[in-house]
């Protein structure tokens, strides 16, 4: 019996010595969301379409800060997949938030205004803010 019991008691010390570690990482997180990122610019179309006229774009609330301000915005073109590009923008700001919860990074709480319109610049399409804070 007692043979038994040590090899329980190993067995059971094994189990509890092996972590499982497929937790990321602070900078593993920072890597997935530039990726995100760099994937809702694809799928906007930002970089790809000329801007001739402003009412073929429209933008959409990136990323809030932790303390209720918003803090950016994105600017699509509306030959995009708006579903995609809703979806990713919907994944990329929960990782985000969670990320700041998780890691206790600090923020800038500065409120700003959403924009008012787009215009065309050169061919790019250019965000406009009134009235800045």
């Amino acid at each position: 019996m007692k043979k038994l019991s040590f090899i329980l008691f190993s067995i059971c010390l094994i189990f509890a010595s092996c972590s499982s570690d497929n937790e990321e990482s602070a900078e593993e997180t920072s890597k997935r969301l530039d990726k995100m990122y760099n994937e809702i610019i694809d799928l906007s179309l930002i970089n790809s379409q000329t801007c001739t006229n402003p009412e073929e774009w429209g933008f959409e609330l990136l990323s809030s800060s932790g303390c209720g301000t918003n803090r950016g915005y994105i600017l699509y073109s509306k030959k995009a997949d708006k579903a995609k590009l809703d979806a990713k923008i919907k994944e990329y700001i929960k990782t985000k938030s969670d990320y700041v919860t998780k890691w206790n990074v600090l923020g800038d709480c500065a409120p700003t205004n959403a924009p008012t319109s787009i215009n065309c610049v050169d061919g790019k399409a250019k965000l406009v803010f009134q009235n800045p804070l």
